[in-house]
């Protein structure tokens, strides 16, 4: 804890990453990757495949954006470097180490972006204003050079942080925390699905408790009320193996990978 107390106040971020907890998600995030490694790493090692094979049908490989980009762990990004002429990388927060390990690139940029277009929103809004909040899901640096754009990992992410923000801040039943999240998962495929690009969509779209004798105890979607096409690839993920949640149940996600998604839409 004194550690990741020690990276929030030496990481820079904006100021609505800060107050909506998303750099301390980021540092979290980390924290949960190096108790989880082994676990996590058949999930990575697809990831980064299907993102390879996608980057590979790309004609013109001109430029990526990559939403999402996080720690950098499910992106091959030597890999996407060398194959594209440039490379952008979108998310709210880059932490210190991520800037540090890119700059060894000179075609790979590092861009903070709140893609669901709430957060601005959701901070300068108070009890007694309207909070009636519209998700507006957007892209920069999108361009008519842009050969791909990649969505890993965070489809399923994206309402937690606002949602959680507006239920403690602003008093969300569950009725609104249900309607916003599907808003903001609706708007960020919208956008993906209205692309002239290719687009490499890979999302968690069930997950799985588990006991100790890996029963599944409970199932639930992580993309409530949304239903995707079949994927090109699927695949389980131990996103929390036991212990993590609690002594003795694990979480497996069920993954869905589509090389370009825009093309089943």
């Amino acid at each position: 804890m004194i550690i990741e107390y020690f990276k929030y106040l030496t990481n820079p971020a904006t100021k609505s990453a800060k107050k909506l907890g998303q750099l301390q998600e980021a540092i979290a995030m980390e924290a949960r990757y190096k108790r989880s490694q082994l676990q996590w790493e058949p999930h990575l090692k697809n990831t980064k495949l299907l993102i390879e094979e996608s980057s590979r049908q790309v004609i013109d490989p001109n430029e990526l954006i990559v939403l999402g980009s996080g720690l950098l762990l499910d992106t091959p990004i030597e890999f996407l470097a060398k194959y594209f002429e440039r490379v952008y990388l979108i998310d709210v927060v880059h932490l210190k180490k991520i800037k540090k390990n890119i700059n060894k690139f000179n075609n790979v940029f590092l861009i903070e972006h709140d893609v669901t277009g709430l957060a601005d929103q959701i901070i300068e809004t108070t009890k007694t204003s309207s909070n009636d909040f519209q998700p507006k899901a957007s892209i920069p640096k999108l361009s008519a050079d842009t050969s791909l754009v990649i969505s890993a990992n965070m489809l399923s992410q994206l309402h937690y942080s606002p949602v959680k923000f507006v239920t403690n801040t602003l008093g969300y039943d569950e009725k609104k925390q249900k309607k916003l999240t599907k808003e903001i998962m609706l708007s960020h495929i919208q956008m993906l699905s209205q692309l002239t690009c290719r687009v490499c969509l890979i999302t968690d779209y069930k997950r799985n408790y588990k006991d100790e004798r890996q029963h599944i105890i409970e199932q639930e979607e992580a993309l409530p009320g949304i239903k995707l096409p079949k994927p090109d690839k699927e695949w389980l993920w131990e996103i929390a193996p036991k212990g993590e949640l609690s002594k003795n149940i694990s979480l497996t996600s069920v993954v869905y990978g589509y090389q370009d998604f825009k093309q089943l839409n």
